[in-house]
Formats: structure tokens, sequence, C-alpha cells
């Protein structure tokens, strides 16, 4: 090189030479790391829209219905009056006993009577008992409650309003169908049944004409159900057997 050849041109410049150009080029290489770290630090924007903010929400089934205290005709079961079967019709039953209807209606007054021993049982067996009481609730109108307070909560199952003054406690072992209301829809009292007021009407027309004039002192007879016909038989009337049976209630299912 010209340069090196040149005894004039001082060693020590051409080293400060290429030190300057190290150093260039140190810094140059320094800088350019600089800027890639600058820009790999700054946070990137997301080219995906922003998620929504996320909604837990929490489903509350609706409750079963409860015993409300002071509700005479509670509904249970059905929420629209139009949304419940029609009232069964009661059937004439044949050869029900021609009588007085105010000799009639004061034995029915004496039915819910306090001084009156009545006593009618359904059938022991459990099957026929079930059948009964099925036969009764889905055909006769029969409807099942609990008695608290003399507050009256039941469970409808048709639009029936008519009901005896007569309250049939429910006493012995309840049916399958009659715990699961208790359980279902946290009913609590005494449970208890609730006829139409003809089918104790009807009864009131047989007692009448089997009495003669003389008052209600006490009743013993059994329920049966045979071709889809309420009867009463074993009858005991006043300590009295009375031969034969008693048709109260005659219809049809569906």
């Amino acid at each position: 090189m010209l340069f090196l050849q040149n005894n004039n041109w001082p060693a020590s410049a051409v080293f400060r030479s290429l030190l300057t150009i190290v150093f260039i080029l140190w810094l140059a290489t320094v800088m350019l790391q600089y800027n890639k770290n600058k820009v790999d630090n700054n946070p990137k924007i997301s080219e995906k829209p922003p998620i929504s903010n996320i909604v837990i929400e929490q489903l509350t089934l609706p409750p079963v219905p409860k015993a409300l205290a002071k509700a005479q005709t509670t509904t249970t079961t059905k929420s629209k009056a139009e949304e419940q079967p029609p009232e069964p019709k009661n059937e004439k039953v044949t050869q029900s006993p021609t009588t007085n209807q105010q000799q009639v209606q004061q034995v029915y007054q004496q039915l819910s009577d306090q001084g009156v021993d009545i006593q009618i049982a359904w059938p022991q067996n459990m099957s026929i008992n079930r059948a009964a009481l099925d036969f009764m609730y889905q055909c006769a109108g029969m409807q099942f409650a609990v008695l608290m307070d003399n507050n009256i909560t039941k469970v409808n199952q048709f639009s029936l309003s008519n009901y005896s003054d007569w309250i049939r406690v429910a006493q012995g072992n309840l049916s399958q169908k009659e715990q699961h209301w208790l359980t279902a829809y946290a009913l609590t009292g005494t449970p208890i049944r609730l006829f139409p007021r003809e089918i104790d009407l009807r009864l009131a027309q047989h007692l009448t004409v089997a009495l003669r004039g003389a008052p209600l002192v006490n009743l013993r007879a059994n329920y049966q159900v045979t071709d889809q016909t309420l009867l009463l038989n074993n009858i005991q009337l006043n300590q009295q057997t009375v031969k034969g049976s008693w048709p109260l209630y005659r219809g049809k299912c569906g």
C-alpha cells in the first residue's frame, strides 16, 4: 500500500484510523440492535376484535307451588282456570230415593255436625284402595287438600268449587299420589279429601229415607267402587244394619 510505504505517515495515525472505523461499525451495530429491541418490546395490536364482556347468568327454575296460609281455593297445579279440565258431571244414579228437599238439607247439615259419629272406610286392600281413590280423583271430582288453622290449600284437578261442607280427614296411609302431592308442593297441614256437594246430597237422600224422621246419630259404612260407580255398603245406621248398597255416583272417565 502507498500510505504504508510513506515514511512520513505516522504508524499511530494508521492505528487510530482503524480504531475509528471499528468503533463506527460497532456503534452502527449497537444502534441497529437497539432499534430492533425497541420495536419488539412495543405491544402488538391484535387484529382480532376485542372480546365483549362475559355475563354469567344464574337460572332459577320455577319454584314448586307452596302452600299459601290464607288460600281457601289455592291452585297449585294450574295457573290458569282455562287450563284446568272441565268439572266432572255427576250422572243421575238410577233408583235415587224420592225425598223432601228440606229434610234432605237438614240431614246434609248433620253430616258435618261435630256431634254426629260418622266413619266410612275406604277398601283395605292396597290395589283396590288405589283404584278407588284414582277413580274418585280422576272421574268423580274429589280433591286433595290440607287443612291448616282453618284454612284449606287444595291441589286443583278440576275447576270445581261446589264442595261438600263435610270434610273427610285422610285417615290411615296416604296413596302414593297423595304423598307425592304433599312432597312436591310442600304442603303442610292435615291431609283431607273434598267431595263434590252432589255426592253428599245424594247420601243425605238415602239417609233421609232410612232415618224416617229420626236424627242422625252414627253411621258406619264402606266405600266401594264397582263398574265406575261409587257405592256405600256394609251400612250401620244408628246401630241398625241397612240391607243393600247405596249408589252415590256413577260416571265415566275421559
